[in-house]
């Protein structure tokens, strides 16, 4: 009879493992009171994981901008106006914002200093007033590259930087590199969607709108921005995070739709 009390010896767990078990989809469970739990999906998706991003939060339409879709029985936030660009956010800027709220939190320690900023704009935040950085930054050497959305810190580290460098087919179009959905009840009702695309040279105008359960918002008009594409899609009614998924569709600059095959 085996009279040990102590559990068996466990093997630590590796940096990449701990990395996924932080970047885990979080659910809190609603609590026994009236007051329903925030529920918060992170935006941590990264090229290897593309497929599971089209499959669980894009829909791609290829529908002329006329065609309004169907009433969703949640009340929709009102479309946005049109987008003039996102400001780009200094090298300089964006570096000590990684190193501050990213670079711990990811458990980046593969990538090497000096950091190369692929990508960095600002982005709207929670509330009107607010912003956030979503950058996409390249260690150097082969140390890979990662994205993160700040001051949050939320994002992934890649081995690969080529599924976030390189254009994607003619075929694809867009292709999807990170995202997020938020949804909660209180104070107040409110759901996210946000995603950022690899975009294809010709595309030059991209629209996108939030599906979930039967329930679908009006389209509003994203940002192309030096190759990449971030739309964002809210509205005032908590759908649940975990329903939520993304209708994109693209134009070129003649305004004129561009069949795509997101991935």
């Amino acid at each position: 009879m085996n009279t040990e009390l102590e559990p068996p010896p466990v093997a630590p767990l590796t940096t990449a493992e701990r990395a996924r078990l932080r970047n885990r989809v979080m659910d809190k469970t609603r609590p026994a009171g009236p007051h329903p739990a925030r529920r918060w999906i992170a935006p941590a998706v990264g090229v290897a994981a593309i497929t599971a991003v089209a499959a669980g939060t894009l829909v791609v339409t290829n529908r002329p901008s006329d065609d309004s879709g169907v009433a969703g029985r949640a009340t929709a936030a009102a479309p946005t106006a049109a987008r003039t660009g996102l400001e780009v956010v200094p090298d300089a800027e964006a570096t000590v914002a990684f190193v501050k709220s990213c670079e711990r939190r990811l458990h980046v320690e593969e990538m090497k200093q000096p950091f190369t900023v692929v990508w960095a704009r600002r982005v709207p935040g929670k509330t009107s007033k607010a912003t956030d950085i979503l950058m996409i930054v390249k260690g150097s050497g082969a140390s890979g590259i990662a994205s993160c959305l700040t001051p949050s810190g939320g994002g992934i580290w890649q081995k690969d930087p080529s599924g976030w460098t390189k254009p994607p087919t003619q075929k694809q179009g867009l292709a999807g590199l990170t995202g997020g959905t938020y949804s909660t009840s209180e104070p107040k009702p409110e759901s996210r969607i946000w995603m950022l695309y690899r975009a294809r040279p010709e595309i030059a105008r991209v629209e996108s709108r939030y599906v979930s359960n039967g329930a679908v918002g009006p389209w509003q008009r994203g940002y192309v921005d030096s190759g990449y594409a971030y739309a964002d899609n809210r509205t005032n009614s908590d759908l649940g995070a975990g329903d939520l998924r993304q209708e994109v569709r693209a134009y070129d600059a003649q305004g004129r739709v561009v069949p795509i095959q997101a991935k």
